[in-house]
C-alpha cells in the first residue's frame, strides 16, 4: 500500500509539472501571465474538474514549500536602499493604500454577511499586488529604471512587508478573538520577542555556518545548505509560534547582507519555481465553478473594488508628494491587480477555518481577472494617459488635488559602460587585472572565498557567484560590458556564459581559455572571439624568442666582422 501510495504522489507531481509547463506556455504566447495558468491548470486537474489528483493533501503540503521558498528569497534580496530615492510616498503612500484597502474590503464582505475575520482577510487579499507579476512585466519592457516603476517597486515592497503581519494576525485570529486588547499586546509582543531573539541568534550564527560550507568549495553541499536553512529555519520559527512564511522571510532576511546572497538566490530560485508552480496549481484546486458562479455579483463587485480601489489609492498619493500626472497614472495603472502573496494568505485563512469554498472560490476568481488585465493595463498606460489628459475634467482634477511638492528629480549618474567583466580571480586572472585596471573598469565574477578575500584587499569590484548563472552576469551588467574574459577551468561554465553573454550583448568580445585546440574551436562556434590555448601561446612564445635570440646572435657577429673590416 506505501508503495502505490508513493507512486501515485510521483504521479500527480509529474501531472502538475506536465500540464503546467503545457498550459505555461500558451500563456507565454498569448502574453499572460504564468500564474493565471498555473491556477488553471489547478482548476481542471483537481477535484472540481477531472479529478485527476489523487493526493491532494501531500500536494498541499509540497506547497508549503514553496510558499517558504517564495518568502525566504524576498527576504534574501530585500534591501532598504532600493526604496531610498522614493522612500516617502512608498512607504506613507503604500501604508495609506494598504489600510484603505483592508477597511473597503471589509465593508464589501460585511454587506454580502461574511463573518468578521473573513471580511478582514478579503481586505488583507485585495490590498497586496503581485511583485512578481509587475517588476516582470517592467524587465521585459525596459522600464525598471522609470521613476513610476521605482515607486512602484517601492510600494509592493512595503507590501510585501506588510505581508508578514498579516501572516501573523491571520495565524493569531482566535487567540486574539478570546480576549481584551491584553490579550492582543500579548501575542504581538510574543511574536516580537520572538523575531527579535531570531534575528539576535539567526544574525550571528548564519553567516558564520554558510562562510564555512562556502570555503568547502563544492556547490552541492553549499545548495543542500541553503535549502536546509531556508527550509529549516522556518520550521524552527513555525515551532516557536510563527507561521513558516514569516519564519522564511526572516532567515532570507538574515543573510540578505552576506557577500554570497547573490549566489545564495541564484541557486535556490529553480527550487523555489518548481514548488512555487506546486503552489498555485493548489490554489487552484480549491476553485469550485459552480459556486462561483452562483456568486457572480460578489465576483463584480471585488473586481471593481481592486481595479477603482487601488488605481485611486496608488496614484493619488503620488500626486501629492509632487510627482506629475503621468508618473501618477502609470503607477496607478500598474498596481490594479492582485498578488501572488493574497494566494498565500488565502491558504493560510482556509487552513484555519477562516473561509468558506464559496469565499476562497470568489476570492481567486477575482484576483484572476485583475491578473488577466494587468498585461493591458501596463502597457497601455502611456496611451491612456495622452487620451486623459486632453481631456478638461483632467486638468480640473489635477487642479484641485493639492501637492506637498516633496519630489525633486535628481540627475542619475551615467551607468558604467565599456567595462570589462572577469570571470575567474586565479593566477592569470591577478595577472590581467594588474596589468588592464588602468585601461578598463573591471568587474569579476568568483566564488571562491580565498580569492575573494584577495579582490577585497585589492579593493576590486566583485559578485560572488559564478558565471554557469546568468543572473550573476546580468548583475555584472553584460548588456553594457565591452569584454568577457573567460579564465576559469570549467568547460561547461565557459561555453554556457559564452551562449548567455551573446544573447544578452551580441557585440561583446570574448576571450575564453582553452585545454587544446579542438576544445578552442568549440567556443568558438559558440560566439567566442578569441579561444586561447595556453600550450600553444608557450609554444608561439618560445619560438618566437629563439628566433628572436637568433637574428640578434646573427647580428652581433655580423657587427663584429664590420668592425674588424
Amino acid at each position: 500500500m506505501e508503495d502505490t501510495h508513493s507512486i501515485t504522489l510521483i504521479v500527480d507531481i509529474v501531472i502538475i509539472i506536465v500540464a503546467s509547463l503545457l498550459f505555461g506556455v500558451l500563456a507565454h504566447k498569448l502574453r499572460q501571465s504564468v500564474i493565471l495558468a498555473y491556477i488553471l491548470v489547478g482548476i481542471l486537474i483537481g477535484p472540481y474538474g477531472f479529478g485527476l489528483i489523487s493526493n491532494i493533501k501531500e500536494v498541499t503540503s509540497l506547497a508549503e514549500i514553496g510558499v517558504a521558498l517564495l518568502m525566504f528569497i524576498i527576504g534574501l534580496e530585500f534591501k532598504f536602499s532600493t526604496i531610498n530615492e522614493v522612500w516617502k510616498v512608498s512607504v506613507i503612500g503604500g501604508l495609506i493604500q494598504i489600510l484603505t484597502m483592508i477597511f473597503l474590503g471589509y465593508l464589501l464582505s460585511r454587506t454580502f454577511g461574511w463573518p468578521i475575520f473573513s471580511s478582514v482577510i478579503l481586505g488583507m487579499t485585495v490590498a497586496i499586488s503581485s511583485t512578481m507579476i509587475v517588476v516582470k512585466l517592467l524587465g521585459e519592457r525596459g522600464e525598471l529604471e522609470h521613476i513610476s516603476s521605482k515607486i512602484m517597486i517601492g510600494m509592493l515592497i512595503v507590501q510585501d512587508l506588510a505581508v508578514i503581519m498579516m501572516i501573523f494576525f491571520i495565524s493569531n485570529f482566535e487567540e486574539m478573538a478570546r480576549g481584551n486588547i491584553l490579550d492582543i499586546l500579548k501575542v504581538l509582543g510574543l511574536g516580537m520577542g520572538t523575531v527579535t531573539g531570531v534575528i539576535l541568534i539567526g544574525r550571528r550564527l548564519l553567516p558564520k555556518v554558510m562562510h564555512l560550507v562556502v570555503r568547502t568549495g563544492n556547490k552541492e553541499m553549499f545548495l543542500l545548505s541553503v535549502f536546509a536553512v531556508a527550509i529549516g529555519g522556518a520550521i524552527c520559527t513555525h515551532l516557536l509560534g510563527l507561521s513558516i512564511a514569516l519564519g522564511a522571510f526572516i532567515v532570507g532576511f538574515l543573510l540578505s547582507e552576506a557577500e554570497y546572497n547573490l549566489e545564495i538566490s541564484v541557486m535556490i530560485k529553480p527550487l523555489r519555481d518548481i514548488f512555487t508552480v506546486i503552489f498555485f496549481v493548489s490554489v487552484g484546486m480549491f476553485i469550485n465553478p459552480g459556486i462561483l458562479l452562483d456568486n457572480i455579483a460578489l465576483v463584480g463587485y471585488i473586481i471593481l473594488l481592486i481595479l477603482i480601489g487601488k488605481f485611486v489609492l496608488c496614484s493619488l498619493p503620488t500626486w501629492i508628494f509632487g510627482y506629475d500626472g503621468k508618473t501618477s497614472f502609470k503607477v496607478g495603472m500598474g498596481m490594479m491587480q492582485v498578488g501572488e502573496f493574497s494566494f498565500v494568505m488565502l491558504t493560510i485563512g482556509q487552513k484555519y477555518g477562516y473561509l468558506q469554498p464559496a469565499m476562497t472560490s470568489s476570492i481567486i476568481a477575482s484576483a484572476l481577472i485583475t491578473i488577466i488585465i494587468t498585461p493591458l493595463t501596463i502597457g497601455q498606460s502611456d496611451r491612456l494617459y495622452n487620451i486623459f489628459s486632453k481631456r478638461r475634467l483632467s486638468k480640473k482634477v489635477f487642479n484641485f488635488i493639492p501637492r506637498l511638492n516633496l519630489y525633486r528629480e535628481k540627475e542619475e549618474g551615467p551607468q558604467p559602460t565599456n567595462h570589462l567583466i572577469l570571470c575567474g580571480y586565479g593566477r592569470s586572472g591577478a595577472h590581467l587585472v594588474m596589468n588592464l585596471k588602468d585601461k578598463y573598469e573591471i568587474t569579476i565574477i568568483e566564488h571562491d572565498p580565498r580569492a575573494i578575500h584577495k579582490i577585497k584587499e585589492a579593493g576590486l569590484n566583485y559578485f560572488f557567484g559564478d558565471a554557469i548563472n546568468h543572473h550573476v552576469l546580468i548583475k555584472a551588467n553584460i548588456a553594457r560590458a565591452k569584454i568577457l574574459v573567460l579564465a576559469i577551468p570549467d568547460e561547461k561554465t565557459k561555453k554556457i556564459a559564452i551562449r548567455y553573454a551573446k544573447v544578452y550583448n551580441p557585440e561583446i568580445f570574448i576571450v575564453a581559455r582553452a585545454r587544446d585546440e579542438k576544445q578552442a574551436q568549440e567556443f568558438l562556434d559558440l560566439g567566442a572571439s578569441e579561444a586561447l590555448v595556453p600550450e600553444i601561446l608557450w609554444t608561439h612564445k618560445t619560438i618566437e624568442h629563439i628566433i628572436q635570440r637568433t637574428v640578434e646572435k646573427e647580428v652581433t657577429i655580423n657587427n663584429g666582422k664590420e668592425k674588424e673590416l
